[in-house]
């Protein structure tokens, strides 16, 4: 170039400014799209992780006051001299059989004497056998105290599967240890309850005594269980040693060596006294979220690369020639559109939802995307601001960060709903930088994770067979109804439905029709009931039915007779064939039988297997003589 004049060098030296600029900020533009993007992903992965480990919670220690309450109650159901009564001990069996029956994951619960001699157990074939050797006796006998829940380590019992206990000494009218009631949770089946809290297929989910040993991992790893997590620096030790409830980590867990988010939360509900907590923790691993930043990372980079060093050719090229000549002045100002139209090419690839408006927020300039992912052109924007699609509630926030912008800020990054041209609203995460007269806007659809946020919250507290609410929303919704009968001074109903026949129908049909019969009784249980009342499933073939306020006893008995003719009714099944079950029913009144929900929930029970003696398929009420 040094036969040009040096105003010709400064226009060449501009045009690698202009390119170099804009090739950066293309280039910044795209890198901090990709940073937010992958941020926001971890954030919400991190967000779902802790939102699940809070509800998982809230639902075992929702489980641990029952157990403690059901613990209580059969020591109130002792008499001063139950060691010495054997015929007593036998219908206490009975009882304690029932009460097991209808808590799931339950392995058995007994009662020991001072000697720990099991003298009364839901499994009869305990009876007689001495565990003084077991944590769940000694420790309660050395300390007795009675409102102290005792939480054992996980251990293997004699039949090879792992357990743990969870005990309360019985003192006598002295106060000396007379004995400890206990039950046994069976860390296989309570593993179907840890599935039902993981928020995603790609995570997993543990429950560690507080002493570090390991009672549940789903899904299953390889000897993960048993393990003691209680050793230096594992996020187990981190986390009691910061005396924390809640936690979260993202490193390397050390039980199956996976680098991970971790959600890990103390189980200690405030209004149990335990001697020991529970340390839930759900995770994810983190590598398949990094694997698709990365392979997007470099799908960008080599359009982004081979573009940019053809553009570059190209310039440089164009500069070569005129250097020769400057009566070339058309050919380089072809090349410079040919260079435009290479980054309008770029612009108009990226996946991301990119326009460049004016400082109304009128458009002037809109990728593919847009039709694509909302089905608007630049034609459906003209003369109108983009502000003019946000949704009412969200268009204020969308107006002060415009204004944000013109006050000096360099960027902004919000969350809004956008509609779309079917009228519909889709949720946005949208980055907004100004330069210049010019706006431009960055957006990337997250319709389906707010999405997949609602389908959380049905997964926690719905049966994912039948879809009527779960044990969790049947317990809430019960105490809420007997709150209000007791506040209000009105009589509710609870009604406790066992399938006669299932099994049977199981057996012969198999599961799938097992299955159908399960949906075909929901629905039509469903229709038998009012809005306001509940119908839910406990799990297997037991269902409930909350009736919120009913007027008589009479009202309940219709309801009941209704269900027997119902349930009753032949179910067609795909094979071409037919199956049909029977019911036996219990009822039960608030405030008459009972009030509070493991009251009337016991008393119900109670009544269902009257029924069940008497034959099965009819109704039977927890008042009646035989049942007091």
């Amino acid at each position: 170039m040094k036969n040009h004049s040096p105003a010709f060098f400064r226009h060449f030296v501009s045009e690698w400014m202009v390119f170099s600029t804009i090739s950066v900020f293309i280039a910044l533009l795209l890198a901090y799209h990709q940073y937010s993007t992958h941020q926001a992903t971890l954030l919400q992965e991190k967000g779902q992780l802790i939102r699940s480990a809070a509800a998982s919670e809230y639902v075992i220690g929702q489980q641990l006051e029952r157990i403690s309450t059901t613990l209580d109650k059969i020591r109130s159901m002792l008499a001063p001299d139950w060691e010495e009564k054997a015929g007593s001990n036998k219908l206490l069996g009975e009882r304690l059989e029932l009460l097991s029956s209808a808590m799931p994951s339950i392995q058995v619960i007994s009662i020991a004497n001072k000697k720990g001699k099991t003298v009364a157990s839901s499994k009869p074939q305990v009876v007689g056998k001495s565990f003084t050797y077991r944590n769940y006796f000694h420790v309660p006998k050395s300390t007795p105290q009675e409102e102290l829940l005792f939480v054992s380590p996980p251990f293997e019992g004699i039949y090879g599967d792992w357990l743990i206990a969870f005990s309360k000494a019985i003192l006598d009218e002295q106060g000396n240890f007379s004995g400890v009631v206990y039950i046994l949770l069976n860390a296989e089946e309570y593993k179907e309850s840890l599935s039902s809290l993981r928020p995603t297929e790609e995570t997993w989910a543990a429950l560690v005594h507080g002493d570090g040993l390991v009672f549940a991992w789903e899904p299953e790893v390889v000897a993960t269980q048993g393990q003691n997590l209680a050793r230096p620096g594992s996020l187990f030790t981190q986390h009691r040693e910061s005396g924390r409830e809640a936690s979260f980590f993202s490193e390397t867990v050390l039980a199956n060596n996976e680098q991970s988010f971790i959600a890990v939360r103390t189980i200690s509900p405030p209004n149990l006294y335990m001697n020991k907590p529970l340390i839930l923790g759900v995770a994810r691993n983190t590598a398949k979220l990094n694997q698709a930043l990365y392979l997007n990372i470099i799908y960008i980079a080599v359009i982004y690369l081979f573009l940019n060093l053809a553009t570059g050719l190209a310039l440089y090229l164009s500069q070569r020639a005129r250097q020769k000549s400057a009566l070339k002045v058309e050919s380089i100002e072809a090349r410079a559109k040919n260079l435009s139209e290479q980054l309008t090419h770029f612009f108009e690839l990226t996946p991301s939802l990119m326009a460049i408006t004016d400082k109304e927020g009128v458009c002037q300039r809109l990728n593919p995307a847009w039709e694509k992912e909302l089905g608007y052109t630049l034609e459906d924007f003209e003369g109108v601001s983009l502000v003019e699609y946000a949704h009412p509630e969200d268009k204020e926030r969308f107006i002060s960060s415009i204004r944000s912008l013109q006050d000096g800020s360099y960027d902004q990054t919000l969350m809004l709903r956008f509609r779309n041209k079917s009228g519909d609203y889709q949720y946005l995460e949208v980055f907004l930088a100004i330069q210049d007269e010019s706006y431009f806007f960055a957006a990337l659809d997250v319709t389906l994770r707010e999405t997949e946020k609602e389908r959380l919250e049905v997964l926690a507290y719905y049966d994912r067979l039948t879809g009527l609410p779960n044990r969790s929303l049947f317990f809430d919704r019960l105490q809420q109804v007997v709150a209000r009968s007791l506040r209000e001074k009105t009589k509710a109903a609870l009604l406790f439905i066992d399938l006669d026949g299932f099994k049977a129908v199981n057996d012969t049909l198999g599961h799938d029709a097992g299955d159908t019969v399960l949906k075909v009784v929901s629905a039509r249980l469903k229709g038998l009931v009012r809005k306001t009342d509940t119908v839910a499933r406990l799990g297997g073939d037991e269902f409930v039915i909350i009736l919120s306020q009913v007027n008589t006893e009479q009202d309940a008995l219709s309801v009941a007779q209704k269900i027997l003719e119902v349930v009753g009714q032949t179910i067609p099944l795909e094979s071409g064939k037919s199956g049909q079950v029977g019911a036996s029913i219990g009822i039960s009144f608030c405030p008459t039988d009972g009030v509070t929900i493991d009251d009337l929930l016991m008393a119900s029970d109670r009544a269902m297997y009257q029924s069940k003696k008497k034959g099965k398929n009819t109704f039977t009420l927890a008042s009646e003589n035989h049942l007091r």
